[in-house]
């Protein structure tokens, strides 16, 4: 994209993938390959079935089978193809992968809380940091909006929480305060990122 290049979208869609097996028990899945449930299949059907009449014409995924699949029953309602994004993976979640926040607490004590209160700000040993990955979101974003007229992207929580703060939806220091429903999608009118 050239510099001064203004966006192409008049509206942008996001979608948090549908029920995956660990979302369902509300583990950290981050980079594991977790796949969806059934419900979560019937989710994304369903987002597919919202979208088909949206005027939808492109689809960007997270390579992560749980976000690919549900991109792919959104396009296949839509009639659109999936182009897969490396930077709308999820965030690397390193040593919470597999503890639910309970858990994680108990495990990794005043570093696991610091991050929760202080997303940006402080980063806990071993995890992606959020101002790292809200860089990627940006980028991802603005790419994603200059290139169609109604896209969609496809992705994770923890990532999609980055892209809406990109989009000046939510503040980055409410990163945990954003919850983002399976598979519902997000409709953005005038999508524009901030920087």
């Amino acid at each position: 994209m050239e510099a001064g290049v203004g966006p192409a979208a008049a509206r942008l869609f996001v979608v948090r993938h549908g029920e995956s097996v660990e979302s369902a028990r509300r583990l950290y899945s981050g980079r594991r390959d977790v796949p969806l449930t059934e419900r979560g299949r019937a989710q994304a059907r369903r987002a597919g079935e919202r979208l088909r009449d949206a005027g939808v014409d492109a689809i960007y995924s997270s390579p992560l089978g749980r976000a690919a699949d549900t991109a792919r029953l959104i396009g296949e309602a839509t009639g659109v193809p999936v182009m897969v994004d490396e930077r709308l993976t999820e965030l690397d979640y390193g040593p919470l992968e597999g503890f639910d926040r309970e858990g994680a607490s108990e495990r990794f004590g005043e570093s696991y809380e610091a991050w929760r209160k202080d997303p940006m700000g402080s980063p806990m040993p071993g995890i992606e940091p959020l101002p790292k990955a809200l860089e990627r979101a940006r980028s991802a974003t603005t790419e994603v909006i200059a290139a169609a007229h109604s896209p969609v992207i496809v992705g994770h929580q923890g990532i999609l929480r980055l892209v809406l703060a990109a989009l000046g939806q939510i503040e980055p220091d409410d990163y945990f305060k954003t919850r983002l429903d399976e598979a519902e999608p997000i409709e953005i009118a005038g999508p524009a990122v901030v920087w």
